[in-house]
């Protein structure tokens, strides 16, 4: 484009400039036929019309830089959208038509300017371009912080899950926190805690949320101390055959914490047996047995036998006059 079309053309941007409040105006009321728009402050949608005013008069003057005074460009208005919960369709939508605004303005100062037809074709290519170009901005922008907003979330969600399992919450705290995430306060749920021999956890996680997932409520799923643990709404189940998932339930929002407890003792053990694939108290029952029942007796020796045995010369004589209180009045032994 030579210097005589562009200066005519900046003849036209300075126009616009000249009346750059009252197309901003023109645009914020554009911006309110979208219902997402409707309750957004309207110095937030001026000051953003305004900022589309200047982005045009500097585009017709060859430039794309905004001017000093504007301190917020496209994509910090589209991250500012995204938390004011607009759609981001909608962003993409409201930016067009009221460019369009601009655009047709444009056009219709340029004619009446008697602007030959070539070089008001070029300006308005001008204008489609950075439309389409800074569309893209908005894009990038938004999906940008759709991803920090989820990550946060998640984290969230892996907090509130952690401090349910370990008991960190009160039962009314559970109550008042959980309903963010479809926990009811007359629910009952099911507590799991899985555990895979190389810490491959991804497939299980993905496996549990899908067959878990109710129209109402979300699977709550996430790692605790090496393992995959989590809150569904049904009996969980595994998907490989190597995964140990040890699950109690259904248990009411109270008893989550107490659940996952036992959830922990049931892992234990049935790692301790080799055990695969789902597993539950009815499953283990007399394993649990003999493994608390010798975890009773070691503690037992440790603490009172043990004692006697580093009591001197005289330990091994004392203890063999120690009869046990059964019906063999078998001797008391060291555990194997």
């Amino acid at each position: 484009m030579g210097v005589g079309q562009l200066e005519q053309l900046s003849v036209i941007a300075e126009q616009l400039r000249t009346a750059a409040d009252e197309l901003a105006w023109r645009q914020v009321r554009v911006c309110r036929k979208f219902p997402s728009y409707g309750d957004l402050p309207e110095e937030d949608l001026y000051r953003s019309c305004l900022r589309n005013v200047l982005r045009v008069v500097e585009t017709l003057n060859g430039r794309d830089i905004l001017p000093t005074e504007i301190s917020e460009d496209e994509a910090k208005s589209s991250r500012r959208r995204a938390v004011q919960g607009v759609p981001a369709e909608d962003v993409i939508a409201c930016y067009w038509a009221v460019l369009a605004v601009l655009r047709d303005e444009f056009i219709a100062r340029a004619s009446a300017a008697g602007i030959p037809s070539e070089i008001i074709l070029a300006g308005t290519r001008r204008l489609w371009d950075m439309t389409d170009r800074l569309s893209g901005v908005l894009m990038q922008a938004r999906h940008d912080i759709d991803i920090d907003l989820a990550r946060r979330e998640e984290r969230q969600k892996l907090a509130f899950l952690q401090r349910v399992l370990n008991g960190g919450l009160l039962p009314s705290e559970v109550v008042q926190f959980g309903s963010a995430y479809g926990l009811e306060p007359d629910s009952e749920h099911w507590v799991f805690r899985a555990r895979h021999p190389q810490g491959i956890l991804q497939s299980l996680s993905r496996h549990i949320e899908l067959i878990c997932a109710r129209e109402h409520f979300a699977p709550l799923v996430g790692p605790i101390d090496g393992d995959l643990a989590g809150i569904t709404c049904q009996r969980p189940s595994v998907n490989d055959d190597l995964t140990v998932l040890a699950t109690v339930g259904p248990r009411p929002l109270s008893m989550l914490a107490q659940a996952f407890a036992e959830c922990t003792r049931l892992l234990n053990v049935a790692v301790r047996y080799r055990r695969h694939g789902l597993v539950d108290r009815e499953s283990l029952s007399v394993r649990i047995a003999v493994v608390e029942e010798s975890d009773i007796g070691a503690a037992l020796f440790h603490r009172y036998v043990a004692t006697v045995l580093d009591a001197g010369p005289m330990a091994e004589e004392i203890l063999r006059s120690v009869q046990v209180p059964t019906t063999g009045g078998s001797e008391l032994r060291r555990p194997p």
